[in-house]
């Protein structure tokens, strides 16, 4: 009878602790499983802030110079690309980025590489902001061109003389806009597009 029991008493042990392992394997299985797709949705996060590289915050004070950024620096690209057309920065063009390109155009242009308030006002001066368009302006499409959904990267045909929307920022040659009626940022290369106070003062 005692030998009976002691082996129930085994068999119940040796059930409860395969049924113990069991659970133990099935949580860690499930604790490792959703580690795996934690670390997925954030790889991915960072591959997708990665690929979209917004300019940062501005920094335009004179002096101007190699790692300033912000309106005085596109004033500064516009002015060059006015003067010399548009060959003088190739690469990037008006992207409001004060790098070795912007340096290059200015030994170029015969100016200094570090450009104070005296330097910027003669060269740039009252015409600094034509033509260029700055954030929060409508465009306009000034010829038939493609826009492209920057999430997804669809990308959609547009006729001439067409409101795309409101721009947000340009970088490396391409402008940076919300349509519309819409959230979702799109971009279009700066050369197809005007401002529309600008087109509008042109067809008046």
């Amino acid at each position: 009878m005692e030998k009976t029991t002691h082996n129930k008493r085994k068999t119940i042990l040796i059930g409860l602790s395969v049924l113990g392992t069991g659970v133990a394997g099935f949580l860690g299985w499930n604790y490792w499983r959703n580690k795996k797709k934690a670390n997925q949705e954030s790889a991915d996060a960072s591959t997708e802030s990665a690929s979209f590289n917004i300019p940062t915050t501005r920094n335009d004070d004179f002096p101007l110079k190699r790692g300033s950024k912000g309106n005085r620096v596109s004033q500064l690209q516009n002015a060059l690309v006015k003067k010399y057309g548009a060959s003088i920065l190739p690469k990037y063009g008006v992207d409001g980025m004060f790098g070795k390109e912007v340096e290059a155009a200015l030994v170029r242009a015969k100016l200094p590489t570090t450009i104070n308030e005296t330097t910027y006002n003669t060269f740039v001066g009252g015409q600094g902001f034509a033509g260029l368009i700055k954030h929060g302006e409508e465009i306009v499409s000034i010829e038939e061109c493609e826009i492209f959904k920057v999430k997804g990267k669809a990308k959609l045909k547009i006729p001439k003389h067409i409101i795309l929307g409101v721009k947000e920022f340009t970088h490396e040659g391409w402008i940076y806009f919300i349509p519309k009626n819409s959230t979702e940022l799109f971009r279009v290369r700066k050369e197809k597009v005007k401002s529309f106070k600008e087109f509008k003062n042109e067809k008046s």
